[in-house]
């Protein structure tokens, strides 16, 4: 294992199985809204900010109405998210051994706090949606992080479930672990580990 080393974690999908939770919230604002957009679409936009996924649906003109219908579904919902595979195991070696960790997401901060209240997760640095101007798959966040971090790391990992996940960490310079075994990407050249278990992540570093 590398000594200097920092690792970055997205949240949905990778430490915490909210599909459930997400799918729910979306069927309950199409149900209030009748928006007539399926699951299906929705999903295709996973890992982006929320207002981006607005857009790419053709919901900028109500994208706040949705959104205020969206996370309140989600906050009374908190529930439903389980954790994924290895999380406690994964984060009690991290610490063990003091190495420097974060998250960066999608979400916004209301939710996000809930959760890691949730799951008992207290990165070294948060950094959220409503704190940059662009989200992923845009270094905005990247640029945050670095600038919050209190090192110089000689290498630092992210770990992602999507190929929104894998572009920021290329576009980061970032050392990117899949989280599950996704169909690659024909865009995506660059080879990459897999975990299925996030404690299996200390093999690859």
């Amino acid at each position: 294992m590398i000594n200097n080393i920092h690792i970055s974690f997205d949240l949905d999908g990778t430490m915490i199985d909210s599909i459930p939770l997400m799918k729910l919230s979306w069927k309950n604002v199409n149900e209030k809204l009748n928006l007539g957009i399926g699951w299906d679409a929705y999903k295709k936009n996973v890992g982006l900010p929320f207002l981006q996924i607005c857009k790419n649906l053709g919901l900028e003109k109500i994208e706040q109405e949705v959104y205020d219908i969206y996370f309140g579904f989600n906050l009374e919902n908190t529930d439903k998210i389980k954790p994924m595979r290895g999380l406690s195991e994964c984060i009690q070696w991290i610490e063990k051994n003091d190495i420097s960790w974060s998250i960066v997401t999608s979400k916004p901060e209301m939710t996000t706090i809930k959760i890691l209240e949730l799951f008992d997760l207290k990165p070294d640095v948060l950094i959220t949606a409503d704190e940059v101007e662009k989200g992923k798959p845009h270094i905005d966040s990247a640029q945050l992080l670095i600038s919050q971090l209190n090192d110089k790391f000689d290498k630092i990992y992210y770990v992602g479930d999507t190929t929104v996940d894998h572009l920021f960490s290329i576009n980061s310079g970032f050392e990117f672990i899949e989280f599950n075994s996704l169909p690659k990407s024909k865009y995506i050249l660059n080879n990459r580990s897999v975990v299925s278990n996030l404690l299996d992540i200390k093999s690859i570093i």
